[in-house]
């Protein structure tokens, strides 16, 4: 099989950080951000290829790793001694050897589950401490672009954007010459993404409102009326379901008061094609 290996350089990209407000920042005052997934490329066995690509968004400042760990999606957690620096890019792989043979970089290899869910899972990372530092609930629904065994990551076009929200994501754009059961592998390892999000039509996007949040447990939502019936659905830190509510036709108002416990926690609002998620943290 033939591959063209490709050399990435890591970038700084200018931008003035945005910090989710669930996500709790490093000392600095700044946060990792998870700007990249590639879950079941097209290949034949086990998903070698497969890949997480974590950022460090600060123009100065580094960020110490040592003990981050991945609560859901996979398992790892880094080295004593590892730091990010600003503007740097560090990839957790299915398989680091391979990884390395295919795409001509270094990446971690995680240490449990064997691969992401071709379903969509929570991928969730936290500071030594226990701390939510970053997550993202990617999804294999219509909402999101198709990167199921299709050959393509998902890349987060913004690292400021919220990346809980699928219009942020799309495919990437780079061919990068390797070719797996004659497929290609789009996908910016360790580089910035150069693409445009995909964006959901207007018809499609569910305008909401969430407060408090932080909350003890009750909360409100506020949208627009519903054309049909919904659902409410809320996941925890590993992507089960822990409450779910129908939405009646022509509901724009919804009060929950729910027993969850301390955490984070992804609200899902649907309604037929359209979808809508939300951070939320229980205190």
């Amino acid at each position: 099989m033939k591959t063209t290996l490709l050399s990435f350089s890591l970038l700084a990209i200018i931008l003035t950080v945005s910090l989710d407000a669930f996500a709790q920042p490093a000392p600095g005052g700044v946060s990792p951000v998870i700007t990249e997934i590639m879950y079941n490329p097209p290949e034949i066995g086990n998903d070698t290829l497969e890949f997480v690509e974590i950022y460090n968004p600060s123009l100065t400042a580094s960020i110490n790793m040592a003990g981050y760990f991945f609560s859901s999606g996979i398992e790892y957690t880094f080295p004593p001694g590892f730091s990010l620096g600003s503007g740097e890019y560090v990839l957790i792989s299915g398989d680091s050897v391979i990884f390395e043979e295919w795409y001509g970089m270094e990446a971690f290899e995680w240490t449990g589950g064997t691969a992401l869910s071709n379903d969509g899972e929570g991928i969730t990372l936290r500071n030594a401490g226990g701390v939510v530092a970053d997550t993202v609930f990617f999804d294999d629904t219509n909402a999101w672009a198709d990167a199921d065994g299709t050959g393509y990551s998902l890349v987060l076009c913004d690292p400021t954007a919220d990346n809980n929200l699928p219009e942020n994501w799309t495919l990437s754009e780079n061919a990068t010459g390797i070719l797996i059961a004659g497929t290609e592998i789009f996908a910016d390892p360790g580089a910035m993404s150069t693409c445009t999000p995909t964006g959901i039509a207007d018809d499609n996007v569910i305008t909401t409102l969430v407060y408090p949040n932080p909350t003890e447990g009750a909360f409100t939502m506020k949208f627009e009326a519903f054309e049909n019936t919904g659902m409410l659905r809320v996941f925890n830190s590993v992507g089960q379901v822990v409450f779910a509510q129908s939405v009646a036709t022509g509901t724009s108002t919804l009060n929950v008061n729910t027993n969850l416990k301390s955490g984070f926690y992804i609200l899902s609002l649907e309604n037929g094609k359209s979808i809508v998620r939300h951070n939320l943290i229980v205190e």
